[in-house]
């Protein structure tokens, strides 16, 4: 093979010269395919906060069955395999026997994976090819349902794990046959109702590791501050050498322990801070909906935890200004 010069980039009819001889792409496709024994694979992973139900599965399905009529399909077979958090799993041979799958359990969702097998017969090969589409959306909310059930997961982890809520990969041998699924996919994903990320606590989750130490250096500025624009007050007109000595002692007594206090609460908001999460879930069982109940409660929880502890940092400065003045005054 000396030369392969592509002539056409219009997908289905693109043609390569092979030694000044026009061939279909397809057909070289399927041959290197013969040869190799090897298929091509197309992935995609999604990270949105979808909210899945069954209706919308139903309408996943209907897309994929409606590329089968332009193609010759030989055989085909999908299977359905819903994951629940307690380790149960329910395995279906047709979208139909899914269809009629008993919505009662209160086990929440993790996962659920629709796997297409394909056997299709192209027109210009004539050679049987098979392919296979394997989809997976993920519940974000199932899963840290099952993270606090279990010990020893930190929140690192689970934020690796929760960031992606779902994937798509794709086997091939012919890639416009590939790609036309890979696209109707992606359309029916984008039409999914999606809850949307709250900017601003994206941004402080980012350098939420730093709030302990924000919250500390803060503390020992505003003490430090407020004790040097009321020395007088607190030395004294003519301070003498144990008047020094006995409020250098209590202010920065004051400002190791204030500031120990700020740490601990920037500790407690970057922990409030990173618990947050949109949700992001499957609706197939009763379980779901009480799972996302739940998970809006423990939200809300968080956003609460983080507006205390800012209000309690604020409090420790200002008693901590205000009770060094008073010893100071004292002394």
């Amino acid at each position: 093979m000396k030369e392969i010069i592509e002539h056409n980039d219009s997908g289905d009819n693109q043609i390569v010269n092979i030694n000044d001889t026009p061939v279909s792409m397809k057909l070289v496709q399927s041959i290197y395919h013969e040869i190799t024994g090897k298929t091509e694979k197309l992935s995609k992973t999604f990270r949105d906060s979808h909210e899945v139900s069954f209706e919308d599965l139903k309408n996943l399905n209907t897309k994929i069955e409606q590329l089968y009529e332009p193609l010759k399909m030989l055989g085909k077979n999908c299977s359905v395999t819903v994951y629940h958090i307690d380790d149960c799993k329910k395995t279906f041979s047709s979208f139909e026997k899914f269809s009629m799958y008993d919505d009662t359990s209160m086990s929440p969702c993790e996962n659920i994976r629709l796997v297409y097998d394909l056997l299709i017969l192209l027109p210009e090969t004539e050679k049987v090819q098979p392919y296979k589409i394997e989809i997976n959306i993920h519940s974000r909310i199932a899963l840290r349902k099952k993270v606090q059930k279990a010990r020893g997961l930190t929140r690192t982890i689970m934020h690796i794990f929760a960031s992606r809520t779902g994937e798509v990969e794709i086997s091939y041998v012919d890639y416009v046959v590939a790609r036309n699924f890979k696209t109707s996919i992606d359309e029916w994903y984008d039409s999914v109702p999606k809850n949307k990320e709250n900017r601003a606590i994206k941004l402080m989750q980012n350098v939420s590791v730093h709030f302990s130490l924000l919250f500390k250096v803060i503390t020992v500025l505003v003490i430090s501050l407020f004790c040097f624009d009321n020395t007088g007050k607190i030395l004294g007109e003519i301070p003498s050498i144990e008047t020094i000595f006995s409020s250098s002692i209590v202010v920065f007594s004051t400002i190791f322990i204030s500031a120990m206090l700020a740490a601990r609460l920037g500790s407690i908001m970057e922990n409030a801070i990173d618990e947050y999460q949109p949700a992001s879930c499957l609706k197939l069982v009763r379980g779901d909906n009480v799972a996302y109940k739940d998970f809006v409660k423990v939200n809300r929880k968080s956003i609460a935890m983080a507006l205390a502890a800012i209000i309690c940092t604020v409090v420790v400065n200002v008693i901590s200004t205000y009770l060094c003045f008073l010893i100071g005054i004292g002394l």
